[in-house]
């Protein structure tokens, strides 16, 4: 899934408390009428309008591993090609790493992830994170995503970071690099004494909440970049890690995405001018359509007035006119047998166009008619000959068919 794009949609973020939290911990949430603003609670927030949640995973909740998967269980994707023996694989490789059963456990692949070389696996308890779902989805919250707190460096040339966060009196150091995210408590006591704790990289960029910004001067010897807890609770969410995998993984993950699409193209400023060039056309079309409706109506009924009135004007004594095609063809036919005239649909006439048409070896050998139609039975079975003398009655006006070796004539 592609990395979430907050410019054009802001989702409400909520971290719950981590596995084995004192009681009374707080859910933490980010909403996006309050995008500066860190709001907590001792239950779970309400959802928002649209029902779009991301889930932040506290960074006490995870525990990161390298492996490096044998070849063929990834495709080209990053994807698994078969997700059974990818996690039997992940279990294997990581069970003297972990401290719980890994049946135990929810793992998570790295995103983009390659067939070779080592890989991160995030790891954290899969009934904890279950429970934790199932909380959201009772108070109305659809989790579009699932991403950590802190994500190590891809890279060992990437620069590390370093954050404190929390207050002066229990802080947390955290930093990450290429060997994993690493946490450290401060507690009240051990933060006056001026000394970091031993690790921490020195090279690293310094990050602080406002609360502890004077505590990294004092014990970094440096100044830190302030930056609100809010801030950086969107900040983790700006990655390509999505820990939905697996049993978790959304199973409309293309709907989804195509969700995703269709509420950017309606929502995000960006596309508001094509919004509206799209109503724009959208208008012009429905208006012309029923323009030209209203004109070919308008057609068909002139042209039904000047057939009633053809038919009115040469036959007048017709009181009613319901069909005025089939009422002129019955006038004309009445008053063409009135005159002692054949009509089209008499057997002479039909007789007559066969007798033009067909060759001497092409007579019938019995003829039947009834009702306006004519049997010619015994016909010769050439297919050429047959045809050729089918097309000749269809452009005089009659319809054939065959029926064995009967050839079937009506007008």
């Amino acid at each position: 899934m592609p990395p979430y794009n907050e410019s054009t949609m802001r989702p409400l973020l909520v971290m719950p408390p981590p596995p084995h939290a004192p009681e009374g911990t707080a859910w933490e949430w980010v909403r996006s009428d309050a995008p500066q603003s860190t709001q907590q609670s001792a239950g779970v927030p309400t959802a928002t309008g649209n029902g779009d949640t991301v889930l932040i995973v506290p960074g006490a909740a995870l525990s990161w591993h390298r492996v490096s998967l044998p070849q063929g269980l990834l495709g080209r994707n990053g994807q698994a090609r078969n997700p059974t023996k990818l996690r039997a694989a992940l279990e294997g490789l990581l069970e003297d790493q972990l401290l719980d059963e890994p049946a135990q456990l929810h793992l998570a692949l790295q995103a983009s992830a390659i067939g070779t070389g080592a890989l991160w696996v995030a790891a954290c308890q899969r009934a904890w994170l279950q429970d934790t779902l199932e909380v959201l989805t009772r108070a109305g919250h659809t989790v579009h995503r699932i991403v950590p707190e802190w994500t190590p460096s891809s890279s060992a040339d990437t620069q590390p970071k370093l954050w404190l966060t929390g207050d002066a009196e229990a802080a947390e150091m955290v930093w990450a690099n290429s060997e994993g995210v690493h946490r450290r408590t401060l507690r009240h006591g051990n933060t006056g004494t001026g000394a970091a704790p031993t690790g921490w990289p020195v090279s690293a960029a310094v990050w602080a909440e406002p609360a502890c910004a004077a505590l990294a001067e004092q014990l970094l010897h440096r100044e830190a970049t302030v930056q609100h807890r809010a801030q950086r609770l969107q900040d983790s969410t700006d990655t390509d890690w999505n820990l939905a995998q697996g049993e978790f993984a959304s199973r409309n993950a293309v709907l989804r995405r195509a969700g995703d699409a269709a509420l950017t193209l309606l929502q995000a400023p960006a596309w508001r001018p094509a919004r509206w060039a799209f109503a724009f056309l959208c208008t012009v079309q429905v208006v012309g359509l029923n323009a030209q409706a209203w004109q070919a109506r308008q057609a068909l009924s002139s042209q039904r007035d000047a057939i009633q009135n053809v038919l009115l004007s040469t036959f007048p004594n017709t009181t009613v006119v319901v069909d005025a095609p089939l009422q002129m063809q019955r006038a004309v036919d009445a008053l063409g047998q009135s005159s002692g005239q054949a009509q089209a649909r008499d057997l002479e006439r039909m007789l007559e166009a066969f007798g033009m048409l067909s060759l001497t070896s092409n007579a019938p050998s019995a003829i039947e008619f009834v009702a306006g139609e004519l049997r010619l039975s015994g016909m010769n079975t050439d297919p050429d000959a047959t045809q050729g003398l089918r097309d000749g009655l269809q452009a005089r006006g009659y319809r054939t068919r065959l029926d064995g070796n009967t050839l079937v004539i009506s007008p």
